[in-house]
């Protein structure tokens, strides 16, 4: 009986814990759960081979009171039950089980009708997986997201016949299909499903061997993260042992942490300890990686200043250097060879650079990283943003002040998250002084933008465009303008101050309060706003100053907090209510922001229609890219 003891005592431990949490201590019931079980349709998907940390629980009540919640027994060790279960443990043992058990699966987990007992000697003996005669249950269609998911489950494995493969989330499905080199065509082939299963049959044997005991993300979620984090193309071919070292590279990666993700919206200075100023560095050597020249990028022109005002106020205690690392394999490279010179921190200054940054950042826990991003989740590298919008909002004041018409052209960069933000703002910015304002968009990236004529519409006169030029484009046309005949009249324009967030955040290395204010244990996401002064809004000298007041009252109350663009009822092209009158959006809906703004003539454009040289950033963190976000998976998401 050395077996079933140990199985029992694992068993009266989980018991004994359930009924201290008041929780149900007995396996789940799956009548008991879906009380209109025997009316909901059915599909026999035969014999098959499921995963065993999937089932979970037993059909009807019966047997389950002689297992404690993860099927370890605890009837008595004297009885005919425990020496069946023994007598059972040697034989599989010796043997292996010799009939499939049989299983209903209702969204993506097995509860077992028939096999309960080789069902607890399997996950007693540590085994992955058992054959089953599984039987599916459908739930009734529902918008709940749960359900959603378990849809476009069923949907990948009748494509695939990748059963195992679970996601828990919407959308995933979808994001695993974005993912370079997962499918080339419509349709799968058969050496791609193949490629598929070995990989997460790799992954989920190191996943679930590393992380066991821990609170951890469903290993089909993890294994999502993984190959995001690490890209298909260049984990497809690992073996067993390489897998098992990116697995183990990630460990923090997969760690369970609802409510543990901190959004930094406002620009705070931490008490320095005592121990700190005691003992800090008096130097620090900083590298600010760009995806390309900074000549021919208005976005890199606006970091390298903050780089180069940064280094100024600081002296000799921040000496920098840039580098140009246009692909992944050239980023790692040359993180390499910066930290060998002793760079300790990394400056990853494009949204497009997040993913090249996770694996150097994983092999080298010593040195910060930081991305210029909006969607990470990760704990080694922070991520760091402006709120756009808020000056946005402004632009959009003046805008619907200066057009007689209504009629304002708004030109965006590049369809990802946190765009339609910025041009929903502007719009309710405009129409906030004039009800009449329609925006018409265009896109900068698009591959019918013409530069020289981007709206063909001649009242549009009144227009926002990119926020400042490329050094190397002799140009007027950006920030807010007005086109008289041949003329631009520059009226006003945005302008980020990139230097206060690379001297804050070289003063807490310096002194020691970078890991103080945000633990590294938790995913840090900086997200400041006018409010830091990060960010403000310039205006010329031909904008009325009488209008300016009005604009500088409204940027006084967004500093303050007193007010936000996103308060107030909200619909967008189709519709449909977005905010409520009594609430304002949470900093989670904004940034998800997917739609437009009822008052915006135009569309987000999809991949396939930009230039060649704006698709890398948007299949990572466009609307349907890699680093899609989920609204429920935001533990920011306060009202």
């Amino acid at each position: 009986m050395d077996h079933y003891s140990k199985a029992r005592r694992e068993g009266l431990r989980v018991y004994q814990n359930a009924i201290q949490s008041n929780t149900d201590p007995y396996l789940p019931v799956l009548e008991e759960r879906v009380p209109a079980l025997s009316s909901l349709s059915r599909l026999s998907l035969g014999i098959m081979t499921i995963p065993l940390d999937r089932v979970i629980g037993s059909v009807s009540r019966g047997r389950s009171y002689a297992f404690a919640n993860g099927f370890m027994p605890i009837l008595e060790g004297g009885s005919e039950f425990a020496s069946k279960w023994e007598h059972l443990c040697e034989s599989v043992e010796a043997k292996g089980v010799n009939q499939p058990i049989t299983v209903l699966e209702y969204m993506g987990y097995y509860y077992v009708i028939e096999g309960n007992k080789r069902a607890s000697v399997m996950k007693y003996l540590d085994a992955r997986d058992i054959e089953a005669d599984v039987t599916r249950v459908y739930p009734s269609m529902s918008d709940d997201p749960e359900i959603v998911s378990y849809y476009e489950y069923c949907d990948f494995c009748k494509e695939t016949g990748l059963y195992a493969i679970f996601f828990s989330r919407p959308g995933s499905y979808q994001k695993l299909l974005s993912l370079p080199g997962v499918r080339a065509g419509e349709k799968w082939t058969d050496d791609e499903i193949l490629s598929l299963r070995k990989l997460y049959h790799y992954f989920a044997e190191n996943y679930l061997t590393q992380t066991r005991g821990k609170e951890v993300l469903p290993c089909g979620d993890a294994f999502l993260l993984y190959l995001t984090t690490f890209g298909y193309e260049d984990v497809r071919d690992d073996d067993l042992g390489k897998t098992g070292e990116r697995v183990r590279l990630m460990s923090r990666e997969f760690e369970s942490r609802d409510g543990r993700v901190n959004l930094v919206m406002e620009q705070v200075q931490p008490p320095v300890p005592l121990i700190s100023a005691l003992f800090h560095p008096s130097k620090i050597k900083a590298a600010f990686l760009f995806n390309r020249s900074i000549q021919d990028s208005a976005w890199n022109y606006w970091h390298n200043l903050g780089r180069l005002e940064a280094e100024e106020k600081l002296g000799d205690r921040l000496e920098t250097t840039t580098r140009i690392v246009p692909s992944r394999t050239e980023f790692a490279e040359e993180v390499d060879r910066l930290i060998a010179d002793g760079y300790t921190a990394i400056f990853a200054t494009s949204p497009v650079m997040l993913n090249s940054a996770v694996e150097p950042a994983l092999k080298h826990p010593e040195v910060r990283f930081l991305c210029c991003s909006l969607l990470s989740n990760y704990t080694n590298i922070r991520t760091y943003y402006i709120r756009f919008y808020e000056a946005k909002f402004l632009l959009g004041l003046a805008a619907g002040i200066l057009s007689e018409n209504g009629k304002i052209g708004y030109i965006a960069d590049f369809p990802i998250y946190g765009v339609p933000a910025a041009a929903n703002a502007f719009a309710l910015g405009a129409r906030m002084v004039n009800p009449q304002a329609k925006i018409y968009l265009n896109w900068f990236s698009a591959s019918w933008f013409d530069q020289e004529m981007p709206f063909e519409d001649p009242e549009i006169r009144v227009i926002c465009n990119r926020d400042i030029t490329a050094p190397n484009r002799d140009a007027r046309d950006y920030g807010l303008y007005v086109r008289d005949g041949g003329e631009i009249l520059h009226m006003a324009t945005l302008v980020p101050h990139w230097g206060l967030f690379y001297r804050m955040m070289t003063e807490r290395i310096l002194n020691g309060t970078f890991n103080q204010a945000e633990s590294k244990e938790n995913v840090t996401n900086y997200w400041w706003g006018l409010g830091s002064n990060i960010l403000d809004v310039a205006f010329s000298s031909r904008f009325d100053p009488y209008a300016a007041r009005v604009i500088h009252h409204f940027r006084e109350q967004i500093r303050e907090g007193s007010f936000t663009p996103f308060e107030g009822e909200l619909r967008d092209q189709s519709g449909t209510l977005r905010c409520d009158a009594d609430r304002r959006l949470t900093p989670a809906e904004i940034l998800c922001m997917d739609y437009l703004a009822d008052n915006i003539i135009g569309t987000l454009p999809d991949a396939e229609e930009l230039i060649e040289s704006a698709r890398p950033l948007v299949r990572l963190q466009g609307f349907n890219g890699e680093l899609k976000p989920e609204l429920s998976a935001f533990s920011w998401n306060r009202k």
